[in-house]
């Protein structure tokens, strides 16, 4: 749904340019389908005296663990990070104010078509295929709070395209369709932050614990 509607404001917005986005196939290329996944991640989410605020850490060991995201030219990558709201008592609402990341053309992912019931606060790369093995990448955001003072929280690694081409801001951030996704925290472990979590995705094992 919200890949619908970012893709029929862009349509609005970009009239003539062309009639439908030229997409890339989100066929998956990589062993076991998992060739964007980080190998291991990290969340850590807090409150401090100005605000509450999630930092996430992501590290692919090697470049096949790239190679889905580093075969095209026109790839994005988010780390999505939700907050369980469906009984109104999410601990982030949304991002606001400070935030930064590492990662290639880094933006602040919109909410703009979200599911109410889970708040996103996500900040993702726009450039996907500058993304290199071997090295941690981080992104930081500050958050208005919301309803509740603690909640689960779900990490989603997702894979996406530009349109059009070349851009690298947010609202040119296509995610790949649901089946494409991999929760690399799921609801299902109902981890309640504030706190921090590590995982490991198909890198000798796939498991989460602590940091």
């Amino acid at each position: 749904m919200k890949y619908m509607l970012k893709l029929a404001l862009v349509f609005c917005l970009t009239y003539g340019f062309q009639t439908h986005a030229q997409a890339i196939s989100c066929t998956p290329t990589g062993s076991s389908g998992n060739a964007f996944v980080p190998s291991i991640g990290q969340v850590d989410v807090r409150e401090d005296s100005v605000s509450r605020y999630i930092y996430q850490w992501m590290y692919w060991h090697n470049a096949d663990r790239l190679r889905w995201l580093t075969s095209y030219v026109d790839t994005t990558y988010e780390p999505d990070a939700f907050f369980y709201n469906y009984d109104g008592r999410a601990y982030g609402d949304r991002p606001i104010g400070y935030w930064a990341s590492d990662m290639p053309s880094p933006y602040v992912d919109t909410q703009f078509g979200d599911d109410v019931g889970e708040k996103a606060v996500t900040i993702g790369s726009g450039d996907a295929k500058r993304l290199t093995p071997g090295r941690w990448y981080y992104t930081v955001t500050r958050m208005v709070a919301g309803g509740g003072t603690s909640s689960w929280i779900k990490l989603s690694s997702q894979r996406g395209i530009q349109v059009p081409m070349g851009c690298t801001s947010t609202w040119c951030s296509f995610g790949c369709n649901l089946t494409n996704n991999f929760f690399t925290l799921p609801f299902t472990d109902r981890f309640t932050v504030p706190g921090c979590r590590k995982y490991w995705w198909n890198y000798n094992i796939t498991t989460r614990g602590s940091c």
